[in-house]
């Protein structure tokens, strides 16, 4: 009697494919979706991971007839057709697009950056230079405010008296290119808005008298009881004081220490 043989039951039947993982080539289809030419071969690599597949025989398959293989076959075509695959529908291909793909969008987003970049400095540049302008606005108000204050009217006034530096002395002269000293002086205060008496001993007068220690610039020094003399207050200078006037006959409007025994007329309390 022969040896029967146990056949399983799946001997014979038809083994599939193994499924590639179907969550990795979903993934790699959605991640890509917006790229067009990659469309096709997603939807082709999402077709192969669902298992869509004609199946196969086993190697160690029963034999079957020549009808049942032509009727399974065909029976297997009216469910899938297997897709032809292009060269460039490979696993390589499909990594080397995606790089593409990430390389174009890191191009898009380093532009988008240097733009947004650009548009802060702009904005930035905007508000310095608004604030340079409002700056330059306050600057100028103030400059005026201050030309017309007192103190700014004397910085005017001590101004002018230094253009006329190297003119000469003439007595009774009140410019435009000579002057006396009390000349001078009127000269000077005149064209920036403060009047003062022709001579030397009324200027005096005209003026509250201060302690010589707190004399300041732009005030004037007087010689003499009754007064002969007058100069411009400029600065201390290592301990001295420094004055423009026009000093005597045969001499120029200059600047030089002043000489002893003067005494302060305020022209910021004028």
């Amino acid at each position: 009697m022969s040896k029967s043989v146990s056949n399983p039951a799946h001997r014979g039947a038809p083994r599939p494919f193994r499924s590639p993982n179907v969550s990795i080539a979903r993934s790699i289809a959605g991640s890509l979706s917006g790229h067009g030419k990659l469309i096709g071969r997603i939807t082709l690599a999402s077709g192969i991971a669902a298992g869509a597949l004609v199946a196969v025989p086993a190697a160690n398959a029963a034999p079957v007839s020549h009808e049942a293989s032509l009727e399974s076959t065909t029976e297997s075509a009216k469910v899938v057709e297997a897709p032809t695959l292009e060269a460039s529908a490979t696993p390589t291909a499909m990594l080397t697009d995606i790089k593409q793909l990430e390389r174009a969008v890191e191009v898009q987003e380093r532009k988008a950056e240097a733009a947004r970049k650009a548009a802060e400095a702009k904005r930035k540049a905007a508000i310095a230079a608004k604030k340079a302008a409002e700056a330059k606005k306050k600057a100028e108000a103030e400059a005026k405010a201050f030309a017309a204050s007192q103190e700014g009217k004397i910085e005017r006034a001590i101004s002018v008296a230094s253009e006329q530096i190297g003119d000469p002395y003439v007595w009774g002269a009140t410019g435009p290119s000579s002057f006396d000293c009390s000349g001078l002086t009127q000269y000077a205060f005149s064209a920036a808005g403060i009047e003062l008496p022709r001579v030397s001993r009324d200027q005096a007068a005209a003026l509250p008298t201060v302690p010589n220690d707190q004399i300041q610039r732009g005030d004037l020094m007087f010689w003499g009881s009754p007064v002969y003399h007058v100069g411009i207050f400029l600065r201390w200078e290592n301990g001295q004081a420094i004055m423009l006037h026009a000093p005597k006959p045969g001499s120029a409007v200059r600047e030089e220490a002043a000489w002893d025994g003067w005494f302060a007329g305020s022209t910021h309390q004028a």
